[in-house]
């Protein structure tokens, strides 16, 4: 199987983990059900040909694995309008093909420390070189902008970043 698509249909209860196991898979769509639950910690570990994860629109919880970066062809990761938190993954910045990347509407924080008041994962995503969209509007971040967003993906055409 190389689709998944499953979108709107009022699907309840936690993504099966078997799911994340079908090496054939390459787009994964379940946008605007009712999931819950969270996202498995081996989420990228098993998906090679993985280039869309689409799961906006649910209510997922938890943390978003740093091992989602393992899924090296992402080139849609679709989060948005869930209910993660935790910091946004610095790791997200090894995903070299990402195009778009949407986390808008979650509890996503910047992770910030003392020593270190900017917000480090938009350093992270100028490994991105294909980015072009990047949505985190509506997440209670808090942070300096770091002075590495100019270097951000040529490619870039918008950042949402409003009401955090």
């Amino acid at each position: 199987m190389e689709m998944l698509q499953l979108s709107v249909n009022n699907l309840m209860g936690s993504i099966p983990t078997s799911i994340f196991n079908i090496l054939s898979l390459q787009i994964m769509s379940l946008v605007l059900n009712n999931l819950s639950g969270n996202l498995p910690s081996n989420i990228g570990l098993w998906l090679p040909n993985l280039y869309a994860i689409l799961l906006g629109g649910n209510k997922l919880t938890g943390i978003i694995p740093e091992s989602i970066s393992n899924a090296s062809q992402l080139i849609n990761l679709g989060l948005g309008v869930n209910a993660f938190m935790g910091p946004i993954p610095k790791s997200l910045g090894n995903l070299q093909l990402l195009e778009t990347l949407k986390l808008d509407e979650n509890n996503l924080t910047s992770g910030l420390s003392s020593s270190s008041p900017e917000l480090s994962f938009l350093t992270s995503l100028v490994n991105c070189r294909h980015l072009q969209r990047l949505h985190i509007s509506l997440n209670p971040l808090d942070g300096i902008l770091p002075t590495t967003i100019g270097n951000l993906s040529a490619l870039l055409e918008t950042i949402y970043a409003d009401s955090c």
